[in-house]
């Protein structure tokens, strides 16, 4: 009863000082009455793997996995966290040595990131951020050579 009353009172009272006209009343009618677009974060991959011997001792066994998820039109955000860790499984230094190859394919372009453990941390963190990701198929591709385990988490902002 008071949305009615607070709506009757924006459509005259302007009216009668005449600076407003009716279609501006009716757009602050609208915007008024008008239900807020409502978000929630959604987990579209969730996956912890390992990758083992042969992946370590011949590059074209290497561990080639793949992560397809649909966004959906209207969302905000899409997260991706990747985090590979590279082991010494028998604790010979050359052994800890790995490779990595990561693709998002997306509607419009394909995303590549590379990254090689020598001379570096044996441990790989990324965060990538889409902001407004376009609507569509997208899907992670992950190629790992050496040995160890990896987690991937991809989360989107989408409309309720």
């Amino acid at each position: 009863m008071k949305k009615i009353f607070i709506a009757t009172l924006l459509l005259i009272l302007p009216l009668l000082s005449g600076c407003v006209g009716l279609k501006e009343v009716y757009e602050k009618l609208v915007e008024f009455f008008k239900k807020p677009i409502q978000y929630k974060w959604v987990v579209k991959v969730d996956r912890e793997e390992s990758f083992k011997w042969l992946d370590m001792i011949n590059a074209d066994l290497a561990k080639v996995s793949s992560y397809p998820f649909f966004i959906k039109d209207g969302t905000k955000y899409l997260h991706i966290y990747i985090e590979v860790n590279f082991s010494n499984p028998l604790g010979i230094k050359g052994l800890s040595q790995g490779k990595l190859n990561l693709t998002i394919v997306t509607p419009i372009k394909n995303v590549s990131k590379s990254y090689c453990t020598t001379a570096k941390s044996k441990t790989y963190n990324d965060f990538i951020y889409f902001a407004n990701p376009e609507e569509g198929e997208w899907e992670l591709v992950i190629k790992l050579i050496g040995y160890g385990k990896y987690k991937i988490f991809v989360e989107a902002y989408e409309r309720i």
